[in-house]
Order: C-alpha cells, then structure tokens, then sequence
C-alpha cells in the first residue's frame, strides 16, 4: 500500500510514452498553428455514399434470408402428418424432437434478423437524414 502513488505515476508515465510513441497520419490528425488558443482537428474522410450503399446491400440480403427463415419455418411447424409419423414410427418422438428443435432454431433465427432489418432501416433513415458531420475543438 505505501508503493500506490509510485506505482500509479509510473502506470501513468508508461500511458502517456506508449500514446505518444504512436505514429499519427496526416490525414487523421492537423493541427492549425493559426492562434495559440485554437486547435482544428480533421476527421478521415468516410465516403457516406458507399457506407449507406453498403448498409442497403447488407439490409436487403438480410431481407432475403428473412423470407427463406420464414419458408424454413413453415415447413419445420409440426402439423397432422407429423403426429401420425410420431405415432406409427419406431424413434417417432426422436423425429418429433429433432423437427421441434429445428423449428424453434429457425423462429429463433428469424427474430434476430428481424431486429437487424428494423436496426439496418433506422440506420439508413439516420445516415441519409444527417448532416455532414462537423467537429471543432477549442483550447482554453
């Protein structure tokens, strides 16, 4: 307990070497030598088009595998054939179990792209409705 401030100073003295020893790109990062007390920092530039674009093509492949996960589950429901293979059949409660299983698995599936389809469209509606971002920062 006596060594904490010593060891809590060198934690911070390695922090602030290891941040410093970074190497930054131009692009990242310019500092404006204009006034003293200003400092302008320039954000990578983030083509917006091809970001929403690629936002579209991942929104409408999860469109596609909603409609297949909806077929999936249509088809895995148990239903009156079903029952009579559960019956008759040696092993039937085994088929009925594993299509059970296969269906829940399918539901369950198609609930979470459901919610990463509406996430995708307010994404979307966000990133077309926004302003172009703006970032200033001002030194005291």
């Amino acid at each position: 307990m006596r060594n904490f401030p010593g060891k809590l100073f060198a934690l911070i003295a390695i922090i602030c070497t290891a941040s410093l020893m970074q190497p930054v790109a131009a692009e990242q990062l310019s500092v404006s030598g204009v006034a003293p007390a200003q400092l302008t920092i320039q954000l990578p530039y983030v083509d917006r088009d091809a970001l929403v674009e690629n936002v579209r093509q991942l929104r409408s492949r999860l469109i596609q595998r909603k409609q297949e996960l909806m077929q999936l589950v249509a088809d895995q429901q148990l239903d009156g054939g079903d029952a009579l293979i559960t019956i008759i059949m040696p092993g039937g409660l085994l088929y009925a179990s594993y299509k059970k299983a296969r269906y829940e698995s399918a539901k369950n599936e198609l609930h979470r792209v459901s919610e990463d389809i509406e996430e995708y469209s307010g994404d979307l509606l966000a990133m077309q409705s926004a302003p172009l971002p703006l970032a200033m920062a001002l030194l005291p």
